[in-house]
């Protein structure tokens, strides 16, 4: 009988994610002037963030960027009744985020580092907001 390569991470670990995304969250409310929420236009405000620090910073740390997909994931598993998790099928593990699928007894794994990683390398073309509309249409499908 094989493992499944997606497993839920200890509740500490996934408590501290929880924490990363709120410290996000303040930060985002300061930055926008507003109070922000775990949903699209947080992670709209999100993506205006993440592209005035990288016009300072083309190379964000690993805390800013593991605050960031903190913030993501914790949008995702909010609004989709998830969970955080890692996916260990690849080369090395992946952060993200596990929601039931709405249709079936299926699930969709959200693979928000990756995600994080290509909103800072491609830009705007890789839209976190867009993002979550569209992994959202996958989960509710």
């Amino acid at each position: 009988m094989s493992q499944s390569p997606i497993k839920f991470i200890p509740p500490n670990q996934s408590n501290q994610l929880t924490e990363l995304a709120e410290r996000a969250r303040v930060s985002l409310s300061r930055f926008a002037g507003l109070e922000i929420e775990y949903n699209a236009i947080g992670l709209q405000m999100l993506d205006e963030w993440i592209d005035r620090h990288l016009k300072q910073f083309p190379e964000p740390s690993q805390e800013i960027v593991m605050v960031w997909g903190a913030f993501l994931g914790e949008t995702f598993r909010r609004r989709f009744n998830g969970a955080w998790g890692v996916q260990s099928a690849g080369r090395k593990p992946q952060l993200g985020v596990i929601c039931p699928r709405d249709e079936d007894d299926g699930i969709v794994f959200t693979d928000v580092m990756d995600q994080m990683q290509r909103r800072i390398k491609i830009g705007m073309n890789e839209s976190l907001a867009f993002y979550y509309t569209l992994k959202g249409v996958e989960i509710k499908s």
